[in-house]
């Protein structure tokens, strides 16, 4: 008759495992980072709303990626750092860096996040008083960086003449696209900071060969890319019932369907944000105290 195994004490198990493979967390008590996506036409304000982060505390400091080389419409923002990117390649060495700067930010590792931003900044050490804690990142936009992604895969360069000839882009380079790009917006979505990303508009014929406004991607990725956002904004003007013309957001889907909007908020019941700011659209979701500090 086999005799029964003894029971391995906890202390053993706990002190076998070196390092766990993954984290539990109590859903209610973990850190809540804006991730969201604003599409509309071009000149409607999308990347100045993304901007108006800089006026929450606990969104600063706010970085923002320009591959549109239109930020004439922030250039009054103090404190508002960017880096340009021309070509696709450049987004993965910016992710890596936001991962390193994220790691030193939580550790408070100061001496670390003086070194990066004097070298990213070319400037001496000795320059950098006070490091920049990266809190908000703002992606403008997502419509240009993939066509800087296919400019890449059809080998177009910023050196390449316009009256050289080049390929056109076939079906493998749309899946390689496809991709390219969900990953790049899963990346910068799952950093541990604010994540905002802009889009133009398109025009486009559903499943159901129904008209709306959707973000301006190539074929399934203005549907797939809103999958990984907790709030998909539609920005264009509109009336108040007074007759006012102003700047709305729409964030919950249209019964017409005439265009794509959602969001994850239970606390917000409505259908849209007028004249918003992030630290308004914050507050109604219950992200943020109504005195504007962040939420314990």
């Amino acid at each position: 008759m086999r005799k029964p195994t003894a029971a391995i004490p906890a202390k053993v198990i706990t002190q076998a495992i070196k390092a766990p493979q993954f984290r539990i967390e109590t859903v209610q008590r973990r850190e809540r980072f804006l991730k969201c996506l604003v599409y509309g036409t071009y000149g409607i304000g999308k990347t100045t709303l993304a901007c108006t982060s800089l006026d929450i505390p606990s969104m600063r400091d706010v970085l923002i990626i320009n591959a549109e080389s239109g930020d004439l419409s922030v250039d009054h923002m103090a404190n508002l750092d960017a880096i340009t990117v021309t070509d696709f390649r450049k987004l993965g060495q910016i992710n890596e860096f936001l991962k390193q700067h994220c790691l030193a930010r939580d550790d408070n590792d100061i001496e670390k996040l003086k070194a990066m931003e004097a070298h990213l900044r070319g400037v001496e050490l000795s320059e950098i008083k006070k490091p920049r804690k990266y809190r908000t990142v703002v992606l403008d936009s997502l419509s240009e960086l993939e066509a800087y992604c296919f400019n890449q895969l059809l080998g177009i360069t910023p050196t390449t003449r316009l009256d050289e000839e080049t390929q056109s882009a076939e079906w493998a380079e749309y899946k390689k696209n496809n991709t390219m790009i969900l990953r790049v917006v899963r990346a910068f979505r799952d950093l541990p900071m604010n994540v905002i990303f802009t889009c133009g508009e398109k025009y486009n014929q559903d499943e159901n060969k129904k008209y709306k406004y959707v973000p301006d991607m190539t074929g399934q990725l203005s549907k797939k890319v809103q999958g990984f956002m907790d709030m998909v904004g539609y920005y264009k003007m509109g009336k108040s019932a007074e007759g006012v013309t102003l700047r709305r957001l729409y964030v919950s889907p249209s019964g017409a369907g005439k265009y794509d909007a959602k969001h994850r908020y239970q606390a917000f019941k409505g259908e849209y944000f007028d004249n918003p700011t992030i630290g308004s659209i914050l507050k109604e979701v219950g992200l943020l105290n109504p005195d504007g500090t962040a939420l314990k």
